[in-house]
């Protein structure tokens, strides 16, 4: 992958104040926001798509996402790579761990891609007081990912893999492997 995320500076992340985020997230023009994105990487973000404005949220050379798009963070960062497109309808956050993703990916339309997820187990407290677990999520280089997909945290989707549309990815996917169903199983590999 052609970006690598170091994980120094997190306790300055962390201290990122709530109405700073609140600004980067809703209140930059997203007009505002796609220039800023490809004088800054080169990439074309569409106007209509929802991308939280920060340091932690980075894109490759040559990349275009769609509109309708929702990228954001909260103290993990989210780099994208070089060439790759992002279709329609996509949701990619993540929480506190980092979310990479390769260069060259294809993402198709109504992807979920997670970093986080609710803490739901107990019975004694509502699920909001129950906090979120993070989990770092990678996705490595040539990969595609069919419409309707759900990436889960923690997984790792190695180079050159294909996740079937309609497949939710709860664990590691191996390199050049071709998965699909719920949860998404490996049916063929690619020659």
């Amino acid at each position: 992958m052609a970006q690598t995320i170091k994980s120094s500076g997190r306790t300055s992340a962390a201290r990122i104040n709530p109405l700073v985020r609140i600004a980067q997230r809703y209140l930059v023009p997203r007009i505002v926001k796609s220039v800023f994105f490809y004088l800054r990487y080169r990439c074309l973000v569409s106007p209509q798509t929802s991308v939280q404005l920060s340091e932690r949220i980075t894109f490759g050379r040559g990349t275009v996402v769609k509109p309708y798009v929702v990228i954001v963070n909260h103290t993990g960062r989210i780099a994208i790579g070089a060439h790759c497109a992002i279709s329609s309808f996509n949701h990619i956050s993540t929480g506190d761990q980092d979310l990479v993703i390769g260069d060259n990916v294809r993402i198709a339309a109504n992807v979920t891609i997670l970093g986080a997820d609710r803490n739901v187990r107990r019975r004694d407290a509502l699920i909001v007081e129950q906090g979120r677990t993070h989990k770092p999520t990678t996705i490595g280089d040539d990969v595609l990912i069919g419409a309707g997909a759900v990436i889960l945290p923690g997984c790792t989707i190695g180079a050159g893999a294909v996740i079937g549309a309609g497949s939710v990815v709860n664990r590691d996917v191996p390199p050049y492997a071709i998965v699909a169903g719920v949860p998404a199983r490996t049916i063929g590999e690619r020659t």
